[in-house]
């Protein structure tokens, strides 16, 4: 990517492209992936902006597997919600395979956190919008399977996009998922941004569905409260066998901040028995909506409370004494 520092560099569009591929212009190369690299694109025919990912030779030539992501993606392409980054096409041109979706500019949840705490209100405002493109997601047939800090983007509008949804199947964060179980005792920590929001079994190795997304959404909201993740282990191992065995310190006696409602809400979403969690990302987002709802207004009773600030007063005395003397001024010069 282009410095920032540079003064005489110029953006992507300026250069031009540095290719093209099924009729995307490919402007720049922003990372990479299990799916392969990632451009920032020009969707010549809608004229939008998009993310390419070129999907390796090497996965090119497993066709099942292509077949496989063809068929998802077509099924993904109907999800439609403000907080589901879309999936355009599987395309292919020239034995080249591709997917082309939503580009959505911003930063992870993992770099909004940064191992600080985020204020409660918002946090919950966050998490109510990872729920609903949940609920959205979940009532179309999809689950999303890698839910983690990393796959949710905050736009600089503040709003939520979950990335890569219902793509767990073919993604390197998916693989790792559904691994990990058969690897415990040489798990290596490089996987564990990954592990650390799996639910208990996904790390028993028995497979996930929509409440084991909900499960990985309130690790999310427990790290944003917290600023630390719920299971917070040294190794990879010690990680999975902790999500199986420990329980969870309440978010509250680890930030006082944090309202009583919700450690509530936090020991539902990460009952270790399905049938104790959430059951819909719905009923998670109605008891979020409810404690955002006691925020507002004890945020709104601070604020009637709250005089004046000292130094918007000395500004509206200082402007009536400049105005008076301006107006003595002008009487003793007409007088």
């Amino acid at each position: 990517m282009t410095p920032v520092t540079d003064p005489n560099a110029r953006a992507p569009e300026a250069r031009g492209p540095i290719g093209e591929l099924g009729g995307y212009q490919l402007l720049e190369r922003v990372g990479a992936g299990a799916l392969g690299e990632v451009f920032r694109a020009r969707d010549t025919v809608h004229g939008r902006t998009v993310a390419i990912k070129r999907v390796p030779s090497g996965l090119v030539a497993d066709q099942a597997w292509c077949s496989a992501l063809h068929d998802k993606a077509a099924s993904l392409a109907e999800v439609s919600h403000p907080g589901v980054a879309m999936l355009y096409e599987c395309g292919q041109s020239d034995g080249q395979v591709f997917l082309a979706q939503e580009f959505v500019p911003g930063q992870t949840l993992t770099k909004l956190i940064a191992g600080r705490p985020i204020n409660a209100l918002h946090a919950v405002e966050l998490a109510i919008e990872a729920a609903d493109a949940l609920a959205a997601l979940h009532s179309a047939g999809h689950s999303h399977g890698d839910l983690r800090p990393d796959n949710i983007v905050v736009t600089p509008k503040g709003r939520v996009k979950l990335l890569d949804a219902g793509l767990a199947r073919f993604t390197g964060g998916g693989a790792a998922r559904l691994t990990a179980a058969a690897r415990l005792g040489s798990l290596p920590n490089e996987v564990l941004p990954v592990l650390r929001y799996l639910a208990p079994e996904q790390a028993l190795g028995e497979g996930g569905d929509r409440r084991s997304d909900l499960f990985s959404l309130g690790l999310v909201l427990y790290e944003m409260l917290t600023g630390q993740p719920a299971f917070d282990r040294t190794s990879a191992d010690e990680t999975l066998l902790a999500i199986v065995q420990a329980s969870v310190q309440a978010p509250s006696t680890r930030q006082a901040s944090v309202p009583a409602e919700l450690d509530a809400i936090i020991a539902r979403a990460l009952a270790k028995p399905v049938d104790r969690r959430y059951q819909t990302a719905g009923q998670l987002a109605d008891d979020l909506r409810a404690v955002k709802s006691v925020l507002d207004d004890e945020l709104d009773e601070v604020s009637a409370l709250v005089p004046e600030p000292a130094s918007r007063l000395w500004w509206w005395i200082a402007g009536a004494a400049a105005l008076g003397a301006a107006l003595v001024a002008w009487i003793l010069g007409n007088s």
